[in-house]
C-alpha cells in the first residue's frame, strides 16, 4: 500500500490567472481594478467598488495579519493525517482583501487573531500554488515535533 497523495487542484477562469501569475513569480499576487485601484480577493469579474470590468494582477506586499484561523485535529483526506494538528488561517493583507493559506510555523495554541503574518506561495503545478501563512514576529512558533 502507497503513501496517499495530497490533492493538487486544477483551476479555472480567473482563479486559473491568479495561481499562475504565482507560479509564474513565485510571489503571490492580488486582483485590482484598473480604473479605481481597488484590491480584491478572490479575483472576479467587476470590481466590487467601481463595477468596472479593467482589472489587473499586481504582486501582493506579502504581509498582513490573522483574521481568522481554524485548527484540524482530525484529517478527512488521508494524505494529511501525518500533519495533524494544522492551522488554516484567513490572513487580511495590508492592502485589504483577505487569503486563505495554510499556517506554518504556528502553535495551534498559541495563534491568536491579529498576530502579523507574511505570506508566501510554493508552485505544486504549472496551474497551482499553495499559500502558506507564516508568524511575521521575527520567530517560528513550532509546537514539540518542531513544525
Amino acid at each position: 500500500m502507497g503513501t496517499a497523495r495530497k490533492y493538487v487542484p486544477s483551476p479555472e477562469g480567473l482563479d486559473l490567472e491568479f495561481f499562475q501569475r504565482a507560479v509564474e513569480t513565485g510571489v503571490l499576487h492580488v486582483q485590482r481594478c484598473a480604473d479605481c485601484r481597488a484590491c480584491s480577493h478572490p479575483p472576479v469579474h467587476y470590481c466590487p467598488r467601481c463595477f468596472s470590468p479593467n482589472r489587473e494582477f499586481v504582486p501582493s506586499g506579502q504581509t498582513g495579519f490573522v483574521y481568522s484561523f481554524t485548527v484540524t485535529r482530525r484529517a478527512l483526506e488521508p494524505a494529511w493525517a501525518d500533519e495533524t494538528p494544522y492551522v488554516t488561517v484567513v490572513a487580511e493583507l495590508d492592502e485589504g482583501p483577505r487569503v486563505i493559506g495554510a499556517g506554518r510555523g504556528f502553535d495551534p495554541a498559541l495563534i491568536d487573531l491579529d498576530q502579523r503574518v507574511r505570506l508566501s506561495v510554493e508552485a505544486k503545478s504549472d496551474d497551482f500554488a499553495f499559500i502558506w501563512i507564516e508568524p511575521d514576529d521575527g520567530t517560528r512558533q513550532e509546537d514539540e515535533r518542531g513544525r
